[in-house]
């Protein structure tokens, strides 16, 4: 597509944006962020390409966490946990109340890939992760394999056949009660469209696993625009993007989009629900935020091995060793 693209384009910041722009698809925008004043540092820091330039321009981000409806826990006396120990009680006790304790999809290869980046940042901690992203660190070293020693645990308290089901119909079960909890993006809120069901939506942020740690690293992956290197009309598509990046701009896409959150600082949050407000809150006591596997590795890596291996792990949890072994012997092919 980047080869005969439109003049302006939609995608994602940190490492996929950073591709693209490394392989001269994308054009400069440094000059548009010079009066971006109401995007943060942080922004601008994951809009900025290997060379030190902005390639990317924010419209909004949302967190990743772990959702379920106020209503069935109220009714069933659960309690949001806070560490392992306590999440596993908890998926016991919804097991044993006849409720399926995690919805779960993978259609697509990328669902699950969250559910990974949670494990493995509570498990190793946010530092390994942009390492083991990055190609510096073994798959097949003891971190990783403990992390998917915690995942196998996991897997009792899926929904079966979470390798060809589709994210929004994982969202249906959960809606319906079928399902007590489910670890996705916030935009899972859209799938709630009767008001009274989405007043009932809350969410924590997933559990501790190891104290070193604790919760403090979220996954809020953030979306926006590019301009294309082979751009027509090039003062325009940059005119168009500082446009969208204004607070009345992105004030007015969150008039239509309620599940997340705009990234210019003086954005009204009026409007916000209380589930909005509780996002920012998270983000905000965060002390490392990463974008999401598919995100902030080489796409390919992730699509075509990491996203391929996790869809083999949830069918066969059993062969862990050579799946991780597959992983690491096919990576120097993508990750330099």
């Amino acid at each position: 597509y980047l080869q005969q693209p439109d003049d302006v384009v939609s995608w994602f910041a940190g490492y996929r944006m950073r591709f693209f722009a490394a392989k001269g698809l994308v054009g400069d925008v440094s000059d548009v962020w010079k009066n971006l004043g109401e995007l943060s540092d942080a922004f601008k820091k994951a809009a900025t390409g290997d060379d030190g330039k902005q390639y990317f321009v924010p419209l909004y981000y949302y967190p990743w966490a772990v959702h379920y409806r106020k209503s069935l826990f109220a009714d069933k006396g659960y309690k949001a946990p806070k560490t392992w120990d306590e999440f596993k009680a908890l998926a016991d006790k919804m097991k044993s109340d006849g409720v399926t304790p995690l919805a779960a999809a993978n259609d697509g290869k990328w669902p699950q890939m969250g559910m990974f980046d949670q494990l493995n940042m509570r498990t190793n901690g946010y530092d390994f992760h942009v390492r083991l992203m990055a190609g510096k660190e073994a798959w097949t070293g003891s971190e990783v394999k403990a992390v998917m020693q915690t995942y196998t645990q996991l897997l009792e308290y899926h929904q079966a056949g979470a390798v060809t089901r589709k994210w929004e119909d994982a969202a249906q079960s959960l809606i319906t009660k079928e399902s007590g909890m489910y670890t996705l993006g916030s935009f899972v809120s859209g799938q709630f469209t009767s008001a009274a069901d989405l007043a009932d939506l809350d969410f924590f942020p997933f559990p501790e696993i190891n104290p070193k740690y604790g919760r403090d690293s979220v996954e809020a992956p953030i979306d926006g625009f590019m301009v294309s290197k082979k751009a027509r009309n090039v003062a325009g598509a940059k005119q168009l993007i500082a446009a969208l990046a204004t607070a009345k701009a992105e004030d007015a896409y969150g008039a239509v989009d309620p599940s997340n959150l705009s990234a210019n600082k003086k954005a009204s949050t009026a409007k916000y629900t209380a589930f909005q407000k509780k996002s920012i809150k998270l983000i905000a006591g965060a002390k490392h935020i990463s974008q999401f596997l598919d995100r902030d590795t080489d796409p390919g890596f992730a699509s075509e091995v990491v996203g391929k291996a996790l869809q083999q792990f949830i069918n066969t949890p059993g062969d862990v060793d050579s799946i991780l072994k597959n992983i690491e012997s096919q990576k120097k092919q993508y990750l330099k």
